[in-house]
């Protein structure tokens, strides 16, 4: 975990990197295809940014849920910035060979 300013950043480091947790928003973030680089959270903002490995010969999307069991006070439904496609409940995301990035707002 790294701190800057207003951004708390959180790599995973367990084997699989599929699943993180972000208990001051209620959120969960699960992938059922790719894996997570890091995941960083802004402390004033709510957004949320998201890395996810490149693409390899059996991944080439990732596909991700988001779920907020916990209801926060002052936190609304997290929702990618951009418009992702959602098959099956799922955001499909189209990988790349580098580093692919995305951002959650709950506004």
């Amino acid at each position: 975990m790294k701190v800057e300013g207003a951004w708390v950043r959180v790599k995973p480091l367990d084997s699989f990197r599929m699943r993180v947790y972000i208990a001051p928003r209620g959120l969960w973030l699960t992938l059922d295809a790719g894996s997570f680089e890091s995941v960083e959270v802004n402390t004033r903002s709510n957004q949320i940014r998201i890395a996810l490995s490149p693409q390899n010969p059996d991944t080439p999307q990732a596909r991700l849920h988001l779920e907020q069991p916990a209801k926060v006070p002052g936190v609304g439904a997290y929702h990618p910035r951009q418009s992702i496609p959602k098959e099956r409940d799922a955001y499909v995301i189209a990988l790349k060979s580098v580093t692919s990035s995305i951002e959650l707002t709950d506004r």
